[in-house]
């Protein structure tokens, strides 16, 4: 419980210092790796959360600006997914405080601390969490 707390501050201080959510960043971060080829189903899909609560989370980025949808000429009904110029620069900043955090995280020697977790079984642990907090807020 106490490295769940431990995550919620995290993703809190996050939101805090980018304005979006650890969510909305991961999709942020999909967008900037396959422009315009994405679609809000693609990326519920590839997450394994549900597609209303990726098509909640890409909604708010569309409506501050960061992400932008266009229609496929052959059929209107696909929509891909691309950053805009701010969305870019706001992934910038995004992925530099998760390398900033991710350095922090390589730096902690788990033996020294008694814990019998490896690294990978807390980032492990963390994947699942966020899975697991993003399907309990489609479901809300």
């Amino acid at each position: 419980m106490q490295l769940k707390r431990e995550l919620e501050k995290s993703a809190t201080r996050f939101q805090r210092k980018t304005g979006i959510s650890v969510d909305q960043y991961a999709i942020l971060h999909q967008i900037l790796e396959q422009p315009g080829k994405l679609t809000s189903a693609a990326v519920a899909d590839s997450r394994g959360i549900s597609r209303a609560a990726v098509s909640r989370g890409i909604s708010q980025l569309i409506r501050r600006g960061y992400v932008q949808q266009s229609y496929e000429t052959t059929d209107r009904r696909v929509r891909p997914l691309s950053l805009t110029a701010s969305g870019e620069q706001l992934e910038i900043e995004c992925a530099k405080l998760v390398q900033a955090s991710t350095k922090l995280m390589n730096q902690v020697d788990l033996a020294d601390s008694g814990s019998s977790l490896t690294m990978g079984q807390l980032t492990q642990m963390l994947a699942a969490l966020t899975t697991r907090e993003g399907a309990n807020a489609s479901e809300s």
